[in-house]
């Protein structure tokens, strides 16, 4: 009794030092997600409704993916099933036993025409008191991404930040015939296929909207850039000139796209017009390689790869190619550089005895951390639009799937299931559909 006396004195505490809502909520925010998790009981829905499992278990895994939560195993509740949701209609008493600091009672019901109405009631059990709730009405059909859209509303209301459950991978998986492109929600349900070709698709990347992709095809022979309409589901060779055309990335306004271009067999950066393939500008131009652009947030600076001082380094320069920085210094072949989404870090890939990891360094070349270490081979790393976390594809489990790990590594999960072979996951930023 003690014990449970003394851990809600500390849950306590963390409350009346966390951030409140404009409404006098107080959220039980601590830190980022990863380190410090905070325990969550999430009931199984009351309603009628034949997703009602299915909707649960979307949420249940959405929040232990996150890393800002502990969920608590059902198992220890001691709530009686089909206890009322909304504030008088349960006790928190009986979420203080197996040590809830957050509840999160929902509803999931029919309504006419195929719809479904789902709403979510979220409470600080050790104040008492709700910190918010939200309701929502969709056609039976879209159950999982009402689900989706529930778990970032408990986030929401509990850290006061926005949830990452309204994006999106693409990515490179093999095929019996080659590698081929596709899409893939949040928590690796959903799989959609852009490519059905046979051929080698490699690195698809999001425009900076969300409603494009380009991604590198062999289909015709050689390496070619196209670009995938998503909606009008339409692919469109936008660079094929001799040699390589890869890595084709837009710039924050879409305006421009940066890439890797080879005509005379070296592959340097170049800039070109996404819609027509024009060239632009070359912005590389030294005796190594030069690849894998990057643009920063701001479109103010280009990270990229060279080997310009011996040895594969990530460097930035401005975009027309002037002011050249180097910022890894540390081993020998450092690759795929991608830019936070504050613009402040840059995220890559490192080879250290033999294995690929990823890592994180300031802007500046200070500050470098490992994030993966002696778990298999890990790539691709690709930021979450609100820079919380950092997707890419790692061998760790025996084929190759998605995962994704918290800023500070130390929360890290499986994305992806099955037989495996996920490569090149590129996240989407923010999604309405």
């Amino acid at each position: 009794m003690r014990f449970w006396t003394f851990f809600l004195a500390s849950c306590f505490a963390l409350l009346v030092s966390a951030p409140a809502h404009a409404d006098g909520a107080i959220h039980i925010y601590v830190g980022a997600p990863g380190r410090n998790k905070v325990p969550i009981a999430i009931p199984i829905p009351i309603g009628d409704h034949p997703k009602a499992s299915d909707f649960y278990s979307v949420v249940k895994r959405d929040l232990e993916l996150s890393g800002w939560f502990d969920v608590i195993d059902p198992d220890a509740h001691i709530e009686p099933g089909g206890t009322g949701i909304m504030p008088g209609q349960f006790r928190f008493e009986d979420w203080e036993v197996p040590g809830a600091v957050a509840l999160a009672k929902m509803g999931v019901s029919p309504r006419p025409n195929g719809q479904m109405r789902a709403e979510v009631w979220v409470y600080d059990v050790p104040g008492r008191r709700r910190l918010g709730a939200t309701a929502l009405t969709v056609h039976e059909g879209s159950w999982r991404s009402l689900a989706h859209r529930m778990a970032n509303e408990i986030i929401f209301q509990v850290t006061g930040q926005q949830g990452p459950f309204n994006t999106r991978f693409t990515y490179t998986r093999k095929s019996s015939t080659g590698k081929e492109i596709g899409i893939v929600d949040f928590d690796g349900h959903g799989s959609r296929a852009i490519t059905r070709n046979g051929s080698i698709n490699l690195k698809p990347i999001w425009n900076p909207n969300g409603t494009e992709l380009s991604f590198t095809s062999y289909r015709e022979g050689n390496p070619d850039l196209y670009v995938a309409r998503l909606a009008a589901g339409k692919i469109k060779r936008v660079s094929s000139r001799m040699g390589i055309n890869i890595g084709g990335v837009w710039d924050p306004k879409g305006t421009n796209m940066a890439l890797t271009l080879a005509p005379d067999g070296n592959p340097d950066v170049y800039l070109i017009d996404p819609l027509s393939g024009r060239q632009v500008k070359r912005l590389t131009k030294s005796a190594g390689i030069d690849v894998s652009p990057s643009w920063s947030p701001d479109g103010s600076r280009i990270a990229f790869v060279s080997e310009r001082s011996g040895g594969a380094q990530v460097y930035t320069m401005n975009p027309d190619g002037s002011d050249v920085r180097r910022v890894t210094f540390q081993g020998n072949f450092n690759t795929d550089p991608v830019w936070s989404p504050d613009g402040s870090q840059i995220a890559f890939v490192g080879r250290n005895g033999g294995r690929f990891d990823v890592f994180v360094v300031n802007t500046d070349g200070t500050g470098m951390r490992r994030i993966t270490q002696d778990m298999g081979d890990n790539e691709d790393p690709s930021w979450s639009p609100d820079g919380n976390f950092i997707a890419f594809s790692s061998t760790r489990s025996g084929s190759t799937h998605i995962w994704i790990a918290t800023v500070d590594g130390h929360h890290q999960a499986q994305v992806t299931k099955g037989a495996g072979g996920y490569l090149n996951p590129n996240w989407s930023p923010s999604l309405e559909w």
